[in-house]
């Protein structure tokens, strides 16, 4: 089962979560004729943003999303608090796949930036970009919190053909110990220890073994799972909202030609078959652009 797992350290001010995806990667990237090294990408976006979301408490969604100028135009991460993902990779379309091979995360969105957004009930959007600093997205992930939450944090993500798992570890601003020199040294023990783990440890061992073998002098609280699944977002309503925003004139251009506009989901696949009137309707009950 595709889980996201807390945990903290009870006597430091530190916290981490284990993210594991199986099920929910291979739906992903089997609508898709994605790469394998496009495929494992995308495992680490989605890993990472489900790591991102456990940070905050919210209501709503969070989409880590990458743009570049390479091989790869986009990759996005989609997930809620309720664990629902969804993901998509865009490539140009004249690269040849000999082009993703033996490259880091800069060369195959070259000039690229990181944006995650937090769409959350009852709060205003949030959204933060920076540029892509690191030659892995767990580097890039680190410099971020550095940047935007002066939280440290380490990120360790591992993925294969088939699965994607990601740890996070982060330092809270200080509670239980308020020394600045002891929270300093507390910090670089942890992420001397947590930076040993190995791909392999990280997919293969259970939650439980792996903490304990890496904090084996800490005493470790481990949450219950959080159930993870692949779990689209599109709906007829949303597909109208996109075709909204493409303004008056350019619809009424499209409805010339057609008498209804068929689209895709990129995510999961499904078709859409919107005409004038069923657009009309969807506008008069509220719709706005999406």
């Amino acid at each position: 089962m595709d889980s996201s797992t807390r945990f903290v350290l009870v006597n430091a001010d530190i916290r981490g979560n284990i993210v594991r995806l199986q099920d929910s990667i291979a739906t992903m990237t089997g609508l898709h004729d994605y790469p394998g090294e496009i495929q494992e990408l995308l495992g680490q976006f989605v890993t990472a943003a489900l790591l991102l979301s456990d940070t905050i408490k919210f209501e709503g969604r969070l989409t880590l999303q990458a743009n570049g100028h390479g091989s790869i135009q986009l990759l996005m991460a989609e997930v809620t608090h309720e664990g629902d993902v969804r993901g998509i990779a865009r490539l140009d379309e004249a690269a040849p796949a000999s082009d993703f091979a033996d490259k880091n995360l800069n060369q195959l969105l070259s000039g690229g930036t990181l944006t995650v957004t937090v769409e959350a009930r009852g709060r205003e959007r949030y959204q933060s970009i920076v540029p892509l600093s690191g030659e892995s997205l767990a580097e890039c992930l680190e410099s971020y919190f550095q940047q935007s939450e002066q939280l440290n944090t380490f990120i360790r993500l591992a993925t294969n053909s088939t699965q994607a798992t990601g740890m996070l570890i982060q330092q809270l601003p200080a509670q239980l110990e308020q020394d600045p020199a002891q929270r300093t040294n507390r910090w670089e023990t942890i992420q001397v220890l947590a930076s040993t783990v190995t791909g392999p440890e990280l997919m293969q061992d259970a939650t439980a073994t792996l903490l304990h073998h890496l904090f084996a002098d800490e005493d470790i609280q481990i949450f219950g799972d959080t159930p993870v699944r692949f779990q689209c977002s599109c709906s007829e309503q949303r597909m109208a909202g996109a075709l909204i925003s493409l303004g008056e004139e350019d619809l009424a251009s499209l409805f010339e030609e057609n008498t209804s506009l068929e689209l895709n989901c990129e995510f999961c696949g499904t078709l859409y078959n919107i005409d004038n009137q069923t657009l009309t309707q969807l506008v008069t009950a509220g719709i706005k652009p999406h």
